[in-house]
């Protein structure tokens, strides 16, 4: 029997091996515990769109800003049972210290996965202007291209932060597919994306309901946007420096 064509996207960032200690990191173990759900189909977002004839729910992972973990920690685990995911790149972050390096992103898509980008310098979209905002939008996506020989769709806003119009600068600079921070589960018939984050805070039994996104847990996740969103619009420097006491409401 065809499941629907719902699927649920996750926003993961550093993967440590060891204990994870910043917000934004999982540790290793989280991630195994998450790839050992053999009832999911574990897809790169492209991958889930295109997707008309699963018998299991879709699992989207996606791991923002680049980071080192993903081509050293994150691609075996990947690997050990043929799943896909899709990875977010800072791209003036690329060739720097604790992030990929330009071959490591090559290599990525070369392995099956999806590379999106997540801007050029990583800026709160909400305080440029709309030649700003094409210009990471633009020129981060050139760049990627230029890696990997391959039409990159899907963007993704550095720290959630967004509005109509910058979403609409997403789809005008090239890109199809536009990937927010609110929650919620997402359709192959809507081309703006929600994500629901894990982080260091996250237990393992808390992942397991994220990954099944029952009722009730909807209802908590909108919830905890309604406070998020006021505090991103009203305080946002206030809610980067929050992120972590508020993820736990």
């Amino acid at each position: 029997m065809r499941t629907s064509n719902k699927f649920n996207t996750i926003v993961l960032h550093r993967v440590i091996d060891g204990k994870a200690l910043d917000f934004i990191d999982i540790d290793l173990k989280s991630l195994k515990f998450i790839l050992s759900k053999s009832e999911f189909n574990f897809f790169s977002i492209e991958k889930a769109y295109a997707d008309k004839h699963h018998e299991r729910p879709n699992i989207c992972l996606t791991f923002d800003d680049g980071f080192s973990s993903d081509y050293d920690l994150v691609l075996p685990e990947l690997k050990k049972i043929d799943a896909t995911a899709t990875f977010f790149i800072v791209t003036d972050l690329l060739d720097t210290p604790g992030y990929l390096e330009t071959e490591q992103v090559k290599s990525l898509s070369e392995s099956g996965m999806q590379i999106g980008s997540h801007s050029k310098s990583h800026p709160n979209f909400l305080e440029l202007n709309a030649g700003e905002r094409m210009e990471e939008l633009h020129d981060s996506k050139v760049i990627l291209e230029k890696i990997i020989g391959k039409e990159v769709t899907t963007f993704s806003f550095p720290f959630g932060f967004y509005d109509n119009e910058c979403a609409e600068a997403v789809f005008s600079a090239g890109y199809s597919i536009c990937c927010t921070s609110k929650h919620g589960v997402s359709s192959n018939e809507s081309f703006i994306v929600p994500r629901n984050s894990i982080n260091a805070n996250t237990s393992l039994n808390r992942i397991d309901k994220i990954l099944r996104a029952a009722v009730i847990q909807r209802v908590l996740w909108y919830s905890e946007d309604v406070i998020k969103e006021n505090l991103k619009q009203s305080f946002p420097r206030f809610y980067i420096a929050l992120r972590n006491l508020i993820s736990a409401i």
